[in-house]
């Protein structure tokens, strides 16, 4: 009987010995690994119907949407007026036409006067409209604190914060701050942040553009008066050198 226990003894140690050796060739289970879509930035979350940029999914276009074109050549002489703010500028040639967006109207944000051009359909928050280029201007709103040219600066990055919170929120993106500085608008005091917009999924989306350049001036106006502010915002299948012509353009009238 002990010769028998032993034996059975032995063959056991014997299969889980091989069975051990078995489960060492088995890979282990790796992790996911993280995809870098899952590190992309969105600020915010989706604005309501209308304090956001529209967009939508739709059958890309033929050609690259991604060579941005020539700027635009400029109506000579013709300029938009804002009485409320006091600034002046170019009003671009077709297909600008005069006139902000009136859905670019919120309850953080209101414009005087401006212009604007089609870039392509969009869809967000369920409906589908048009995204636009766009300049515009106003008077800066009571909801942003300025009291002295000293605010300049944090006023021009408080604002290009929310703008991007406000207008384009609805789209995933990057935003990029190309230049933040010191200039000046007819002898006025000034601040000016230049950003770029881009869209990592233009291609996907549909989208007949992949970038955006937009800048924000402030212009302060003297005491008491409400600093004047310029937005643009020109997607590249629009030219995106406009911007920089919008901004050589601007004036602001010492009444």
């Amino acid at each position: 009987m002990m010769w028998v226990l032993t034996s059975m003894t032995t063959l056991v140690l014997l299969v889980i010995t091989v069975m051990i050796v078995d489960l060492g060739k088995v890979p282990s289970m790796a992790r996911p690994a993280v995809t870098r879509a899952a590190a992309l930035s969105v600020r915010g979350g989706a604005a309501d119907a209308e304090s956001s940029r529209p967009r939508r999914p739709a059958p890309s276009p033929p050609g690259s949407a991604s060579a941005s074109p020539s700027p635009s050549d400029s109506a000579p002489g013709v300029q938009v007026t804002d009485a409320s703010s006091g600034l002046s500028y170019l009003l671009l040639s077709s297909p600008w036409r005069p006139g902000c967006p009136g859905v670019l109207d919120t309850a953080m944000f209101s414009w005087s006067a401006g212009e604007s051009a089609i870039a392509g359909p969009a869809f967000v928050a369920g409906s589908t409209t048009d995204w636009y280029g766009d300049a515009c201007s106003g008077p800066l709103q009571q909801e942003f604190q300025y009291s002295s040219p000293a605010d300049l600066e944090p006023t021009a990055t408080t604002l290009a914060d929310a703008l991007d919170l406000a207008y384009y929120s609805g789209l995933p993106h990057y935003l990029t701050v190309e230049d933040s500085s010191a200039t000046q608008v007819s002898g006025h005091q000034a601040w000016m942040v230049t950003f770029l917009i881009t869209y990592p999924d233009a291609a996907g989306e549909g989208l007949a553009w992949t970038s955006e350049a937009g800048v924000v001036v402030v212009v302060d106006r003297g005491v008491g008066r409400a600093p004047a502010v310029f937005y643009a915002s020109v997607p590249s299948n629009l030219g995106i050198g406009d911007v920089a012509t919008l901004v050589s353009s601007l004036r602001l009238s010492s009444g």
